[in-house]
């Protein structure tokens, strides 16, 4: 057989699942293994090819329930996958497989996928103030941490993949290539905007003037909502993973542990600063000032591109699952409901905000991959 991408499904028996049963509700097949015979995905290893790609899709045994992938990550083994990130919609994932001379035929590597049910979560927002979240269409927004309450607005208008704003009038979200914004909670109402000019992977900026949006390593942007025309940029110096920043004249982009920033329209430069201190998964920040960066709890952050030095500030009291905030004072962190900020670099403490307003469900299960011999080497 010569070599080919590999295609896996995970099947979830959403009636039955829970958190002792996913050895038995969860099953995995590939197109390269035998297809009539899945397994459970404690035991279950998919075959990959060297430089090809692996693509994972979720889907409910019931075929109703809407289902999604939280995150995958690696666990450990040979380091075989690189630049994994969400894929056409909330169900699918993608990664590449790496091809380099440290790679050998029959490589194992274990990781990690955490599957949810109903919808999936992030957040936006300036940390001074407090934090956006969604779950599927909802929204809801906590706009002082004294008052600690969350607001949810009206539904928006599909099914959202990704958020962003600063949060003090509303926020910025959307969905293949679709964007909705709010700028008055009090107005509650999502006003459309042109279709971007490719499916978006991930937004930025600051839902007062526009939006900045990414797909592989182009960019474009949006700053005045009544022109309603999107404005593409100079090409990224790599394939983005993830994109932060306030949208006024740029925004902050990374892959693995490379960071650039562009804070210029009119001059249309990527600037890199040092690399971070450990392999991204994801970014906050204002990028005329710097960013913030977070690996499982790990949390850093640089606030003077002309230090360029990264901080460390102390590890979150969970895995962080997303980040969002303005970079000036700290982050706000997330994991499955639960919700810390910190508001100030040098107290360094984390402070509870009270609980997301939306229930789902989060199941983690620990399948591999195996390198499969091509005949290339």
């Amino acid at each position: 057989m010569s070599a080919k991408d590999t295609n896996v499904t995970v099947t979830v028996d959403t009636e039955a699942i829970n958190s002792s049963n996913t050895n038995t509700t969860v099953v995995f097949s590939d197109d390269l293994g035998d297809p009539s015979s899945p397994g459970d995905p404690a035991n279950y290893v998919s075959t990959i090819y060297r430089n090809k790609k692996i693509t994972w899709t979720a889907v409910a045994k019931n075929g109703v329930t809407p289902i999604f992938f939280q995150n995958i990550k690696k666990d450990g083994g040979s380091t075989l996958l690189k630049d994994i990130r969400r894929g056409d919609g909330a169900n699918k994932y993608t990664a590449k497989i790496k091809g380099d001379n440290s790679i050998n035929d029959g490589d194992e590597e274990s990781y990690s996928i955490t599957i949810g049910l109903a919808g999936y979560e992030g957040i936006a927002g300036n940390n001074e103030y407090g934090p956006i979240a969604y779950l599927g269409n909802k929204v809801a927004y906590m706009n002082s941490y004294a008052n600690n309450v969350w607001q949810v607005v009206s539904d928006a208008p599909f099914e959202i993949e990704g958020i962003a704003g600063e949060n003090t009038h509303g926020a910025i979200v959307y969905s293949g290539n679709q964007v909705a914004y709010m700028n008055s909670y009090r107005n509650n109402v999502w006003q459309r905007l042109t279709p971007a000019p490719f499916e978006i992977e991930g937004i930025a900026g600051d839902n007062s003037h526009g939006v900045i949006a990414y797909s592989g390593n182009r960019v474009a942007y949006m700053n005045s909502y009544a022109e309603n025309v999107w404005h593409e940029v100079a090409n990224a110096p790599f394939n983005i993973e993830g994109i932060a920043g306030e949208n006024t004249a740029g925004a902050i982009i990374y892959s693995g542990n490379q960071v650039a920033y562009m804070n210029s329209y009119a001059e249309n430069v990527w600037h890199e600063v040092a690399v971070a201190p450990f392999n991204i998964e994801g970014i906050a920040g204002n990028n005329s000032q710097g960013v913030l960066a977070y690996a499982g709890s790990q949390v850093a952050y640089m606030n003077s591109y002309a230090n360029n030095t990264w901080n460390s500030v102390a590890n979150a009291p969970f895995v962080i699952e997303g980040i969002a905030g303005n970079n000036s004072r700290g982050p706000i962190v997330f994991y499955g409901p639960q919700v810390k900020y910190m508001n100030s670099y040098a107290n360094n403490n984390w402070i509870d905000v009270a609980p997301m307003p939306f229930n789902t469900q989060t199941f983690t299960v620990d399948p591999k991959i195996r390198m499969k011999a091509d005949g290339t080497r």
